[in-house]
């Protein structure tokens, strides 16, 4: 039975962000591509070993809710600076807290 914020009674929510730079190539073509996709992947599987992390530290039950990814070019101001992307995910779980 959710509660007033819409966790289950007993749970609380936890919310962790990832941001990293992945340097390659950022414009069309099969490298870039697989770069973006690589890049994605490692959100989401960072999101679904979130539970397993929660668990082994504070947590008795764990459900993930939502996660987010996203991939933003970065600019290059200055000649030696890598071309690549900034990747960002948010991921939000429902956690019932091990008894102490």
């Amino acid at each position: 039975m959710p509660g007033p914020n819409g966790v289950p009674e007993g749970y609380i929510r936890i919310t962790a962000t990832l941001n990293l730079f992945v340097a390659g190539p950022t414009g069309e073509g099969e490298e870039a591509d697989k770069l973006r996709d690589r890049s994605r992947r490692f959100i989401y599987s960072t999101a679904a070993r979130e539970c397993d992390i929660l668990r082994e530290t504070l947590a008795q039950e764990c459900a993930l809710e939502n996660v987010t990814s996203n991939l933003n070019v970065t600019p290059r101001y200055q000649p030696n600076q890598p071309e690549g992307y900034n990747v960002s995910g948010t991921m939000t779980l429902s956690v019932k807290l091990k008894k102490e």
